[in-house]
């Protein structure tokens, strides 16, 4: 009976602390409704509770979002500049025409008109890179004779050049072209103040078709060309220039012709191949040039050889206008001819009258022959400059005495160059 009691003791003391258990547990946050308790016979005791689980809320999305990660640097192909294409043919037409006042038969009379023109037409274009060329022709006019009163004309090639153009200090140009020699000859009377080209006396040499022999000067070709090749260069733009050629390659009666030349401008450059023997004040000149011609013969002839030394200056007064000086000195070995030169003086006007400029100018000219008196070229002449060498008139009077003949002429002269 005292054991009954006992155990009945016990088992409601382990339902009352089972019944506390419960109700501490039920203050938890996720705690599950207590149920009635079992028997603890019948039923084992079930596991306990497990532990609440806590949700973190998410941090808000900030106002500005983080940048974007940088990319790595792309690199981009740049293609190729587009290649030049080669610059159009370029044509030019000059025409030089010359009215002049003179009896031929009786030259010291001024009773007898005659007119004589030349025009050059010139091509020239750029093939590839460092290969260009030049071609050119020239027509001319005039009477035939002093005894006939009938005209021709003529047409010839005047240019014919390949250029090899490898650097600004290194050319190569072949074919029919102007012989590089004294500046007159690079300059033509297209580019020089006074009217007619120097050396022309009249009927001083044996006279071929026309009036005068061939110039006293160094040896060219017609219209100053000839056939050969050149090698040529400047430096500093054009401060400094060289040329050195071989000429008349296909003479049967001698070697070819090696001709030289070099040219120094002191004060601004003179660039390319050709000269001019006036620049109109556009730019101040002091030029110095030398050249030197060799040829031997084939047939037992004296070597040919030739000296030169040539001057030009010109200075832009400014407001008080353009003076220009210019004058060139031959020495001619092993030919009938001494030495020669001629020396000028211009002035070209500030201000314009009319449309142009004037420009007033003398000229002389001497050639020396070994076993006769001098000859001799005075000229004074009138320039009216519009536009430069492309649009020119000249009035002028020339008087000669060479071979013992004595000339009067006037003459008036009109160039276009376009």
């Amino acid at each position: 009976m005292q054991r009954s009691s006992v155990t009945l003791t016990t088992h409601l003391t382990l339902a009352l602390c089972t019944v506390v258990f419960s109700s501490l547990c039920s203050t938890s946050v996720d705690a599950q409704p207590v149920e009635e308790a079992q028997p603890p016979a019948a039923a084992p005791a079930e596991p306990a509770a497990p532990p609440p689980t806590l949700t973190v809320p998410e941090a808000p999305p900030s106002a500005e979002p983080p940048p974007p990660p940088v990319p790595p640097p792309v690199e981009l192909e740049v293609p190729p500049p587009p290649k030049a294409e080669p610059a159009p043919i370029k044509l030019n037409g000059w025409m030089h025409m010359t009215n002049r006042v003179q009896n031929f038969k009786d030259p010291e009379k001024l009773n007898r008109f005659s007119q004589e023109t030349v025009v050059n037409i010139h091509a020239s274009g750029q093939v590839v890179d460092m290969i260009s060329y030049q071609v050119g022709l020239a027509a001319a006019y005039g009477p035939i004779s002093p005894d006939s009163g009938s005209i021709n004309g003529s047409v010839s090639i005047l240019d014919v050049i390949g250029k090899l153009d490898f650097d600004d200090a290194f050319h190569i140009w072949a074919g029919r072209m102007l012989v590089p020699s004294d500046r007159s000859n690079f300059s033509g009377f297209w580019f020089s103040a006074p009217w007619y080209y120097p050396g022309f006396y009249y009927n001083a040499i044996s006279p071929m078709n026309n009036f005068f022999g061939p110039p006293i000067g160094p040896r060219q070709g017609p219209s100053g060309r000839n056939d050969g090749a050149t090698v040529w260069g400047q430096v500093a733009g054009g401060l400094f220039k060289y040329y050195v050629g071989a000429y008349d390659v296909f003479s049967a009666e001698n070697n070819p012709l090696i001709s030289s030349r070099f040219n120094l401008a002191l004060i601004n450059p003179e660039p390319g191949y050709f000269h001019s023997s006036t620049y109109y004040g556009t730019k101040d000149i002091l030029a110095l040039g030398a050249s030197a011609q060799y040829q031997k013969s084939k047939g037992g002839a004296k070597d040919y050889s030739e000296v030169s030394v040539d001057l030009l200056f010109e200075k832009n007064l400014k407001g008080a206008g353009t003076i220009d000086l210019e004058g060139t000195f031959y020495k001619y070995f092993a030919t009938p001819m001494d030495f020669s030169y001629y020396v000028l003086a211009s002035y070209l006007t500030p201000d314009k009258v009319g449309p142009g400029y004037l420009q007033p100018l003398v000229r002389l000219q001497q050639a020396k022959p070994k076993d006769a008196d001098s000859w001799t070229i005075v000229e004074a002449q009138l320039g009216y400059i519009i536009a430069q060498d492309a649009a020119r008139l000249a009035l002028g009077y020339q008087y000669q005495k060479a071979g013992g003949v004595k000339s009067n002429a006037l003459y008036l002269g009109l160039q276009l160059l376009k």
